[in-house]
């Protein structure tokens, strides 16, 4: 048993970072998330879009933009697909809103009134 013990480490230094726990942390990309839709466990897009989603005659954003209430399990992608028909959107969404929204795209918060603007040509 006492070679076992040794062999395992007991007694034995803490094991040192190997070369590819160094790499796996930093093939993890900064930036921008692109996350995919995710299912909400709120209602269907289609129910909470006609329930949400409201014209915004006389605001100050572009015309034909509309606003929406952020709702639980929401993310700018799953907004953009919504409204765009394409996930990928999300930044169009978040430039719009940033004073809204804040710093960090990834923390919406319940709640908040979102400017779409219209869909892209």
């Amino acid at each position: 048993m006492l070679g076992l013990a040794t062999a395992c480490g007991g007694g034995a230094a803490p094991p040192t970072p190997t070369a590819a726990a160094g790499a796996a942390a930093s093939a993890v990309p900064a930036g921008s998330p692109q996350r995919p839709p995710l299912a909400s466990p709120a209602a269907s897009p289609s129910v909470a879009a006609s329930s949400a989603a409201t014209p915004t005659a006389g605001s100050p954003a572009e015309a034909g933009s509309e606003s929406y209430e952020i709702q639980p399990g929401d993310t700018l992608a799953t907004i953009a697909q919504q409204f765009y028909g394409d996930p990928t959107q999300w930044r169009r969404i978040y430039d719009a809103n940033k004073d809204a929204i804040g710093a960090d795209p990834d923390k919406l918060k319940v709640g908040t009134k979102l400017t779409i603007p219209p869909k892209p040509s």
